[in-house]
């Protein structure tokens, strides 16, 4: 951005004093102090106008960058939201060209796994309460089994 900003401001002094100069050149009697003047406002403009233009385009950068991986950042806070309550059925989806896309896919991946699991502890669950419910209805189990089962069935429905 310096090196944009010293070209443009090189140009805009070549611009604003190279007819003068060299007319001032060219005759016999050239005046040092009038092009020192013209030459002192000609620095002065274009090192503002090389400021803004260095400026404004710097801002736009910024916001550009910024945009790209705030955007991403925020999405991920929404899922996380979103996991931590229990929901694994979202999708994290990132724009083509957003930043963070390996960490997009890695946390997709977790999320896909933490589903599997989910599953497969359902499924456990299940098996679990139909072997239980199968010890309740033995004709040969004692009091105390029953007791046991009773508590069993109870710790199955908190997972």
């Amino acid at each position: 951005m310096i090196l944009l900003s010293g070209l443009c401001s090189a140009l805009l002094i070549f611009w604003i004093t190279g007819g003068d100069l060299q007319a001032q050149s060219q005759s016999a009697h050239a005046n040092i102090v009038n092009a020192w003047d013209r030459l002192g406002l000609s620095i002065l403009i274009g090192n503002v106008v090389s400021i803004v233009i260095a400026g404004s385009i710097s801002m736009f950068m910024v916001l550009y960058a910024t945009h790209k991986i705030v955007g991403p950042l925020y999405r991920f806070k929404k899922i996380c939201e979103e996991v931590g309550s229990g929901n694994l059925d979202t999708h994290l989806s990132l724009r083509e060209k957003d930043q963070l896309q390996e960490l997009g896919l890695a946390f997709s991946d977790m999320v896909h796994k933490l589903r599997t699991k989910k599953t497969q502890h359902l499924d456990l669950l299940t098996q679990i309460n139909t072997q239980l419910e199968q010890l309740t209805q033995d004709q040969n189990i004692t009091t105390q089994q029953l007791e046991q089962i009773n508590e069993l069935n109870r710790l199955v429905k908190k997972l």
